[in-house]
């Protein structure tokens, strides 16, 4: 009944557009997209349900109606990514059934209805797909259908340099996937043929293939420095998408990295462990840095992404690097933290992303400079968005400590490793992890202090009020789940347990990992018992006002600004920063009497200025030169063709 059940998904989710499209003159019909939609996510759910907690397994093949191989299945790590992807999608349509009325109109109202279920169609094919060419396919149309949703929110000169940078990167990434998937000929039409196949493959074959892989699809999920088009695509997609993106999209690349080293390679040597623990230390480190330093919302959570990825690169690091040690149980740890990761991250950037579009909607604007103030404004919003922020720099009982908390503990096995690089880079990768997340800590101190708390730096941000129902309904949703798990973990630690051990030969979750699950509801009984008596000794307390340091009151200047907060850390940090900075005082001869004083400091990667600079450079001058070629004159055109003939009668004779 599964497959019928699947099927009836599929074709729910194709014929939103259709349903957009003839019922895009008729006013009472609008709402008709969004809940189809949502009904069609549902029944993804009950799919991934039964593939997730029942293990059931199933294909669709198309191939016997069709001339070319296609053909999805679910197992249980594709069941958990289609479940990552119905669950967090449902609560963002329903934030964007209103969301999207609001913002747009006509033509580019019912183009974002058409395109949003492609999308998300899009991203199940990748994760449900069973050959090579179902898994180009999605991937292929999950890049396009995105563009086109970016495309949708403006037409700028800037908006297109930063979509032309976003497909170029893309299509690099998806060459190398490819390259991954050719090297699997003469079987790489069914994966459970690649499956066979890799067995008998030699050292250097499936070394290459793993670098493909990690290359391709280390690109899709940002790691640095294949990034550059990360902080540039999401800042400017309308809020929904930008959460989907961030929070769905970039997990299919984290999907197709374990189904290629884990699946079907079966893990490698170490220094695979070795080189994608680098990827993700860097990451994250890196990208929470450069978040730090970001005033522009939705700017700043795109750098987190980057955080996040190499958080979850870490735990895959881990879990190769144990394979390779035949530390199985303690590998199984390692990748269950990992997946964890990638559902809690989905949830709770999801959540601060329309978070951030609730804030636009309300203050209009996004920049941490203008405003302040939006607790007392927007109450639930402001609720839900601390809700994430506690959830992003790991604290207790919200659903990112757990995954932070089980991949500590897989570092810190490896000081029983016999290996001695295992031994000593594992724990010292568990401080890299605790850098971040105190940098992390640090940032959204920053975040929610700066836009939520303290006074309105700008009219619009006093003037904001509380966001539509369903808007906060969908927010309140993902929030509530942040809790949940962080609270009840053993809701999906147990499959996830199931999942590793089919991907992982010999492996179990060891103790540590069910101990949790008992332990923290214990832990959320005493902080409610706690909070509880708080609140009632705060409550017989008389309130008074804020003292002003003998000044007639406080006013907006009177605060700490989002720049102010982040100095420190900047300074520490300066050498990755490396920012260009001018002052210029009006007039120059006087310093100490000026008439004005500006300031201006712009912040580049040392990626971006020495890695990709260089090369585009490069190809710019070459093209130059390759100009010359063309004349414009029909004799030389002729004379290139016959030498082309000549050359290729040549070859042909050779081979």
């Amino acid at each position: 009944m599964t497959p019928v059940v699947f099927s009836l998904f599929l074709v729910a989710m194709l014929s939103v557009p259709v349903v957009t499209l003839i019922s895009r003159r008729w006013t009472k019909a609008r709402a008709l997209p969004a809940a189809l939609l949502m009904a069609s996510l549902a029944i993804g759910m009950t799919v991934a349900w039964a593939g997730f907690w029942g293990g059931q397994r199933f294909t669709v093949d198309v191939s016997q109606v069709a001339s070319f191989s296609f053909a999805l299945s679910v197992d249980r790590l594709s069941a958990f990514f289609l479940l990552l992807i119905c669950s967090v999608s449902l609560p963002v349509i329903l934030y964007s059934s209103s969301y999207i009325p609001r913002h747009y109109s006509g033509a580019r109202r019912d183009w974002l209805w058409v395109l949003l279920p492609l999308f998300l169609m899009s991203m199940v094919l990748v994760v449900t797909a069973s050959t090579a060419f179902a898994f180009l396919f999605g991937w292929e149309l999950m890049t396009l259908f995105s563009a086109g949703l970016i495309v949708i929110d403006g037409d700028s000169e800037q908006r297109r340099h930063n979509i032309f940078i976003y497909l170029l990167m893309m299509h690099a990434g998806a060459a190398a996937v490819i390259g991954a998937f050719l090297l699997f000929l003469p079987h790489a039409g069914n994966f459970a043929e690649m499956r066979a196949s890799a067995a008998l493959m030699t050292p250097a074959l499936r070394t290459a293939v793993f670098l493909l892989a990690f290359v391709g699809f280390g690109t899709k999920a940002g790691i640095v420095p294949l990034h550059l088009w990360l902080p540039r695509a999401h800042p400017i997609a309308p809020s929904p998408v930008s959460a989907l993106m961030s929070g769905i999209m970039l997990k299919t690349a984290v999907y197709g990295l374990v189904r290629f080293a884990f699946d079907f390679l079966g893990g490698g040597p170490s220094w695979w462990g070795y080189l994608v623990l680098l990827a993700g230390g860097v990451s994250g480190l890196l990208g929470v840095l450069y978040a730090i330093s970001e005033h522009d919302l939705k700017r700043l959570l795109a750098y987190h992404s980057v955080e996040n990825i190499g958080i979850i690169y870490l735990g895959l690091g881990a879990a190769l690097v144990l394979m390779a040690n035949h530390a199985p149980l303690w590998a199984a740890l390692a990748l269950t933290a990992a997946l964890l990761h990638c559902l809690n991250h989905a949830i709770f950037k999801s959540l601060l992303f329309l978070g951030a579009g609730a804030i636009s909607d309300a203050a209009h604007t996004l920049d941490l400079e203008e405003l302040g103030g939006l607790q007392k404004r927007m109450p639930l919003t402001g609720a839900v968005f601390l809700v994430a922020c506690c959830s992003i720099v790991g604290l207790p009982l919200f659903n990112g400590f757990v995954s932070e908390w089980l991949t500590f503990r897989s570092f810190l096995a490896g000081s029983e490793m016999t290996d001695l690089s295992a031994a000593i880079i594992l724990p010292l990768a568990a401080g890299v992890l605790a850098l971040i997340g105190g940098l992390a800590a640090a940032c959204f101190a920053k975040v929610y202090g700066v836009a939520f708390l303290g006074r309105p730096r700008s009219h619009e941000a006093g003037s904001a009020n509380e966001v539509s129902w369903p808007m906060q309904a969908g927010m309140l949703a993902l929030a509530t789940a942040c809790v949940a798990i962080g609270i009840f973990p053993g809701l999906v630690l147990g499959s996830l347990g199931a999942l590793t051990e089919e991907v992982i030969p010999g492996a179990a979750l060891p103790p540590v990992a069910t101990s949790l699950s008992s332990v923290l509801p214990w832990i959320a009984l005493f902080v409610l018992v706690f909070a509880v008596g708080i609140a009632a000794v705060k409550r017989a307390k008389k309130l008074t006002a804020t003292w002003a340091c003998g000044l007639p009151g406080l006013d907006a200047r009177m605060q700490y600004t989002s720049t102010a907060f982040s100095k420190p850390l900047r300074k520490v940090f300066s050498q990755v920063y490396k920012a260009d900075r001018t002052l210029d005082v009006v007039p120059a001869d006087q310093p100490y009497f000026p008439a004005s004083i500006s300031y201006r400091s712009v912040r580049t990667t040392s990626f971006e200025k020495y890695l990709y600079r260089p090369g585009v450079d490069a190809i710019v001058a070459a093209a130059l030169r390759l100009r010359r070629l063309q004349t414009g004159n029909i004799q030389i055109y002729l004379l290139y063709i016959f030498a082309a003939l000549i050359a290729l009668l040549m070859f042909m004779r050779w081979v």
